[in-house]
């Protein structure tokens, strides 16, 4: 896992991330705290990238990707820094080392691998609480039934691969949607059946769904026009019959003024932001989950516990309706005003405070978010998957990337030519 943060004013903006990395599966992980998050462009552009979940795309090191795309870019510039990220995915797209058929089999199967397992332990769920014996038909019945729940919430988002067919789909990608079905269910599918999960499996590769094993990526930076420092957070999957699979998931820009949409300072978490958002928010996101859901909790058992507990009285359905409606006012209302707490007492005077901070202090910020992340995990029965050394950048108008702390593998002493 990661933890790292961009953090901006007018003066520019600082980069920080962690350098632990987690491989192994569930049942044996092994932490290397070593990975590289942060990376330069070049010296001749003010734009650096992170990048967080999978370390890899297509089986290649994100690392690798990058710092060919740096030798590519060149010495070219760009006038904004969309225009930074629209080459770099075109040049995703158009480098042919960075797809292949037996690579694009390993997206599909990831990605249905997951949604089938969820679907499995929603099964499993429903079995546990029937009170007759349970039979194949039984569960074949009730996984047809999450099936077509899925198909049916999958079918109604917008596809971001534009013109994906399906017959296409299912020639290419069936013996692997046919490997999944022999290595997770016990049963006899029918061809009816395996129809479905066909169609699911094109229609959770064609939408917005990402595996687990999918890539955040952030540039951040300046354009040769931008003048103020921007932030652009896409998520990427990978190829699926050639057609790159991304999506936007974050804009942010520094504005004129705090009036405007964006504001005149921003601190963004990525990855394990549980931390940052506790220091942010003044509560930890769990807790508050937590609280949230007692408080709905109580407020769907009003009617009845009122019921209960005063005799002689017998609410009609309206009343029923009435009282829940009047809950869901109360909820929405609890959490409009925890939300304006939040951002009163504590978010917007800690950005009052960071749109001016100086350049250097934004860095010392990142580096102690990032470690107070670190610190949390070391002390917490959690696998400690964000650790130190910490990487830190700082991106400005006039310096451009400038390096504030960096792990380096190479002795100096040893390699004098670097």
């Amino acid at each position: 896992m990661t933890a790292e943060v961009v953090i901006m004013n007018k003066q520019g903006m600082a980069l920080a991330a962690d350098s632990a990395i987690t491989s192994g599966r569930d049942d044996i992980k092994k932490v290397y705290n070593t990975a590289n998050k942060l990376f330069s462009l070049s010296e001749e552009q003010a734009v650096g990238i992170m990048v967080y979940g999978s370390a890899s795309f297509m089986e290649i090191p994100w690392e690798v990707i990058i710092k060919a795309y740096r030798k590519y870019l060149g010495t070219r510039t760009f006038s904004t820094l969309d225009q930074y990220l629209k080459d770099f995915l075109d040049f995703l797209r158009h480098d042919e080392r960075f797809s292949n058929p037996q690579t694009e089999e390993v997206i599909i199967y990831r990605t249905f691998s997951q949604l089938l397992k969820q679907i499995g332990r929603e099964v499993e769920s429903n079995i546990d609480q029937k009170e007759e014996e349970v039979t194949d038909k039984t569960v074949a019945d009730l996984m047809e039934d999450h099936i077509d729940e899925n198909l049916a919430a999958f079918q109604k988002k917008d596809g971001i691969i534009e013109n994906l067919n399906f017959d296409q789909f299912k020639k290419k990608y069936y013996p692997v949607v046919n490997e999944l079905i022999e290595e997770l269910i016990s049963f006899q599918v029918s061809e009816h059946l395996e129809e479905k999960m066909t169609q699911l499996a094109y229609h959770a590769a064609r939408s917005d769904h990402f595996s687990t094993g999918s890539t955040g990526l952030v540039f951040a930076g300046f354009g040769e026009n931008d003048l103020f420092p921007r932030l652009l957070n896409y998520r990427l999957e990978g190829f699926i019959l050639g057609k790159l699979k991304y999506k936007k998931e974050l804009e942010k820009q520094i504005s004129y003024t705090n009036q405007q949409a964006d504001g005149t300072a921003a601190v963004v978490p990525f990855a394990q932001s549980e931390m940052i958002d506790s220091f942010m928010g003044g509560i930890e996101p769990d807790m508050q989950d937590a609280i949230f859901n007692i408080i709905q909790e109580v407020l769907t058992e009003y009617p009845a516990e009122i019921q209960k507990h005063i005799k002689d009285v017998t609410f009609s359905d309206k009343h029923v309706s009435d009282i829940e409606k009047l809950g869901k006012d109360v909820y929405q209302s609890i959490q409009e005003a925890v939300w304006e707490y939040k951002q009163s007492h504590y978010i917007n005077p800690l950005l009052g405070i960071v749109r001016s901070l100086p350049k250097e202090d934004l860095a010392d910020m990142a580096e102690t978010l990032i470690n107070l992340t670190s610190f949390k995990r070391r002390v917490s029965r959690a696998t400690e998957s964000v650790g130190p050394p910490i990487d830190v950048a700082l991106i400005s108008k006039g310096d451009g990337f400038v390096w504030r702390k960096r792990k380096n593998f190479v002795n100096q002493e040893l390699n004098a030519r670097l």
